[in-house]
């Protein structure tokens, strides 16, 4: 019997052997989220309004009324945009359109022209605008004027700031109202994007504290913007036409903007009816081109600017071939479109004192008249260089004027010529120690600084101080 039941259990654990084992469950697992992908960021919204100055000052400067024609590039954000113009800065909405109609400045100021531009997920940005509107300038009452070179920081010019306090103070001290000086394009711009104003916010301080104003020569060609690139000499590279005119409107724009609290008469060039200082050759329609631009860019910089034109030598009439001197220069600055682009018109009438004052003032008296047949009876006409030189030949043909000579003449031009200019500016200051170059003799000091006896005269003249 044992021996069944054992059989029975053998028998048993085989057929248990041949039933499968069920698989382990899986182990449970989490539910999975999908992937959030984030949204693209928008790109920034941007705003440019036009027109701007990048390029030219003539669209966004100009008289008053003066019309100006906006525009808007926008870019970014989420369109559409929203607009909303503030045209004269009063924060008042003057038009919602992208390119609104043209608006007209009617009373002379600078503005701030906003614009704000809205996306459709309501982001905000603000963008503005200087436009200048101006208007004819209030006039100095500046009567006694010098050429003085007091930028000139190495000799024979005022090496040292002591020689600048010197030469400001025999200014002050002979009555000179005015200093008539060079503000050099290739002093204060050398490069591109370098400035360098440290030298003239020295002379421009010592001039004011002698209370002498500033009329400020802008020129010449700056290395880097002659059109005389390949020049080995630099009087060639100086004196040539700029490459551009947006260049030189940038350089008087900058320097208007920096001394706008201290000088704010500006001559466009000097004397570019001539070689010497308008190479290759005098250019009347090149020099309208440059004076336009630069003229609105000063005002762009200082409304207040008083422009004048650049001193032509002689009447801006006459011609003289020896003196490589265009003639009828001034007629074709007017045919070119001058008019309206100078506060001041600006001759240098030298003659020799022996032909006499009446000569001289029918030289002056046919300046006017050509600007009176063009409409101009009401802008003043200054001379802003006269004078001789002294103890030496002006040419082969002319005799040598005297000390006492040179003192005559300058006593009969500050007595005899204000019928027909408010102002006059006589050339020049101080003799250079040149030998015979008649240029360095036109001094009513000499190089040493002691004065001529023109010097007396002129002290005599405009130094005197009324009996009270």
């Amino acid at each position: 019997m044992r021996w069944l039941v054992l059989i029975a259990g053998i028998l048993l654990s085989a057929c248990a052997a041949l039933v499968p084992t069920p698989a382990p469950a899986p182990a449970p697992t989490a539910l999975s989220t999908p992937t959030r992908i984030p949204p693209t960021p928008l790109p920034a919204l941007t705003a440019t309004i036009f027109p701007d100055a990048e390029q030219s000052y003539k669209k966004v400067s100009g008289r008053a009324p003066f019309t100006v024609v906006f525009s808007a590039a926008v870019t970014g954000g989420a369109p559409p945009y929203t607009y909303a113009w503030d045209f004269d800065g009063d924060n008042k909405t003057d038009s919602a359109e992208k390119s609104p109609p043209p608006h007209v400045f009617t009373q002379a100021a600078a503005y701030n022209a906003a614009l704000v531009v809205t996306d459709a997920q309501d982001q905000v940005i603000r963008v503005t605008r200087r436009i200048v509107a101006f208007a004819p300038p209030a006039m100095p009452n500046w009567k006694y004027g010098m050429n003085a070179y007091l930028e000139r920081r190495h000799a024979p010019y005022y090496p040292t700031w002591q020689d600048v306090e010197r030469a400001a103070q025999l200014m002050q001290d002979a009555g000179v109202q005015v200093a008539r000086m060079n503000f050099n394009w290739d002093m204060l711009n050398p490069t591109r994007d370098e400035w360098k104003f440290e030298d003239y916010d020295n002379v421009v301080k010592i001039a004011r504290a002698h209370d002498l104003e500033i009329l400020g020569v802008l020129a010449y060609s700056s290395w880097w913007a002659s059109s005389a690139q390949d020049s080995q000499d630099w009087r060639v590279r100086l004196y040539s036409e700029p490459l551009n005119d947006y260049d030189f409107a940038r350089y008087t724009y900058a320097v208007v903007n920096h001394f706008k609290k201290e000088a704010r008469v500006w001559q466009i060039w000097n004397e570019p009816n001539t070689q010497d200082f308008w190479k290759p050759q005098p250019n009347p329609a090149r020099y309208v081109s440059l004076l336009q631009e630069a003229y609105l860019a000063a005002k762009y910089a200082d409304p207040n600017a008083i422009i004048v034109f650049a001193g032509l030598n002689g009447n801006g009439i006459d011609g003289n071939d020896d003196a490589q001197l265009t003639s009828d220069f001034l007629q074709t600055t007017y045919a070119a479109g001058a008019r309206g682009y100078f506060d001041v018109m600006a001759i240098h009438p030298f003659m020799l004192p022996n032909s006499g004052i009446e000569t001289l003032r029918a030289k002056i008296s046919a300046t006017r008249e050509l600007m009176n047949k063009h409409g101009d009876e009401n802008i003043p006409l200054w001379l802003t260089e006269i004078g001789a030189p002294t103890d030496i030949p002006w040419w082969a043909t002319a005799p040598p004027q005297s000390e006492e000579d040179a003192a005559n003449w300058l006593e009969l031009v500050y007595t005899k010529l204000w019928d027909l200019t408010p102002t006059i500016f006589w050339y020049q200051l101080q003799d250079r120690d040149t030998g015979d170059d008649p240029a360095g003799h036109f001094g009513i000091l000499r190089a040493d600084f002691s004065p001529k006896r023109a010097y007396e005269v002129l002290k005599r003249i405009a130094g005197s101080k009324p009996a009270k």
